[in-house]
């Protein structure tokens, strides 16, 4: 794969580092805004993060107001709560506190404060017209990259889907990524967020659209996540293992912002709407077998993610020293404590065909290195089974 053009986009302003929380009344003055809302849910008041939050702003005098109860997979019918209460209220700035869900419902609401219609109108790419108010994010994960990146993913509950809705209007103008948030973070949602995030890098790195800037990213993003998510699993109070795993994280959604994502994410989406596996763990079930598949395509390109984890190459054959990332990504898998069949996180073998049907309608695919039959993402989800 030879790149002789790209583009390269970076919309959101970064302050990274531990300790950078109490840089957020500096940055809500330059915005020069009067009430902002704080968007989270009920897992950060319950680890206190809120309560550290609302402190450096009271402490500030800035006025605020908070909406706390969004779900995993945001619902458009609590993003029209979350948007009817930013209106009561007038607030005029948003603050996302949390993982992709809470990051995300935050993009939903910027969008429907500022643009007419539903979220579904919005489904697809570039269809926002408007940007709206601020929006600080700060994550308190390592995994989704959402606080980087212009897509939301939403979900309808009346017609049980889940969509997407990309543009640069989503994307925040300021992520403050502050590591010493993610220490209370449990070890099963470091795994599967961590995974989450190597896919996004893995996915970005063999993206139809991958670049050079972006390769260099990815690249950094998976040798972080090898070495750094069991430490950061098994003893979440490690502050370097937290910190290189938020900025682990922070690469793989910049690369991926640029790149798009690729068949694993394609499969994970509709593994969560028919049997509501998270997303993280999906994807880390996913990945080993979406790589074996991909291999034949770029061969070169999985013997560098081989390279990136510092295994060592074999030398012999491209192929070998390839095929050796996915066994690397299932040990990993296995180092982390996350299961890896489908079958023990409550899949039915009998609905595997509307997963590969469901998944053939993503728009990922399009990215993947290597084309995908439904037949053959049957064939996948099967061994994955």
């Amino acid at each position: 794969m030879i790149t002789t053009s790209f583009n390269f986009k970076l919309p959101t302003e970064i302050e990274f580092g531990p300790g950078s929380l109490y840089k957020l009344p500096k940055f809500i003055a330059d915005f020069k805004v009067h009430k902002v809302m704080i968007v989270t849910d009920p897992g950060i008041v319950k680890a206190g993060i809120l309560e550290r939050i609302s402190n450096v702003l009271a402490q500030a005098k800035i006025n605020c107001v908070v909406f706390d109860q969004v779900e995993s997979d945001p619902s458009t019918k609590t993003i029209e709560k979350i948007r009817d209460k930013a209106k009561l209220e007038e607030v005029d700035a948003l603050i996302a506190v949390g993982g992709g869900s809470s990051i995300d419902a935050a993009k939903g609401t910027r969008l429907l404060l500022s643009n007419e219609g539903k979220l579904l109108d919005y489904a697809g790419l570039n269809k926002v017209k408007q940007k709206g108010i601020p929006l600080i994010a700060i994550p308190t994960t390592a995994g989704t990259g959402s606080e980087v990146t212009i897509f939301a993913v939403l979900t309808e509950l009346e017609q049980d889907i889940k969509f997407t809705i990309a543009s640069p209007y989503l994307a925040p103008d300021l992520s403050i990524l502050d590591p010493e948030l993610t220490l209370l973070l449990p070890p099963m949602m470091t795994a599967a967020t961590g995974l989450d995030a190597l896919t996004h890098a893995i996915e970005a790195y063999t993206s139809q659209a991958s670049q050079p800037i972006c390769d260099v990213i990815a690249l950094e993003s998976i040798r972080l996540i090898y070495r750094y998510l069991p430490q950061a699993t098994t003893d979440g109070n490690n502050l370097e293992a937290r910190t290189e795993m938020l900025k682990a994280q922070l690469l793989a959604g910049i690369a991926f912002n640029n790149t798009n994502l690729g068949l694993s994410h394609a499969i994970a989406s509709p593994l969560g709407g028919h049997f509501h596996i998270p997303h993280g763990i999906a994807n880390a079930i996913m990945l080993p077998y979406v790589m074996n598949f991909n291999v034949p395509a770029a061969p070169e390109r999985y013997a560098k993610i081989t390279e990136a984890m510092g295994i060592c190459l074999m030398g012999k054959d491209i192929y070998e020293d390839a095929y050796e990332a996915p066994l690397a990504i299932g040990k990993l898998v296995e180092l982390c404590g996350l299961p890896k069949k489908l079958r023990d996180v409550g899949a039915t073998e009998e609905k595997l065909d509307d997963v590969a049907r469901d998944a053939l309608k993503s728009g990922m695919l399009k990215f993947n290195i290597r084309k995908a039959s439904e037949k053959q993402i049957r064939q996948i989800l099967q061994e994955a089974f």
